[in-house]
């Protein structure tokens, strides 16, 4: 169920929505991130992870979790 209301709306939860919302957790904003899908493809359309979006993440905290994934 969403909230009513929100400060942030996010729309599309692909690798931008997915930072963005990260981003805004870490601040303390509330926000919603909402999606066409109601469940990720659990699959990665992604054949490398170039050193240029590791260097991107690395503010967010995610790149460790993200290169064990990978």
């Amino acid at each position: 169920m969403l909230p009513e209301t929100t400060e942030v709306l996010i729309i599309g939860a692909g690798p931008t929505g997915m930072a963005l919302s990260i981003v805004l957790h870490q601040a303390g904003v509330d926000h919603v991130l909402i999606d066409r899908l109601a469940e990720g493809l659990q699959t990665s359309r992604a054949g490398v992870i170039h050193a240029q979006t590791l260097e991107t993440l690395e503010p967010l905290g995610v790149t460790q979790r993200l290169s064990e994934l990978a």
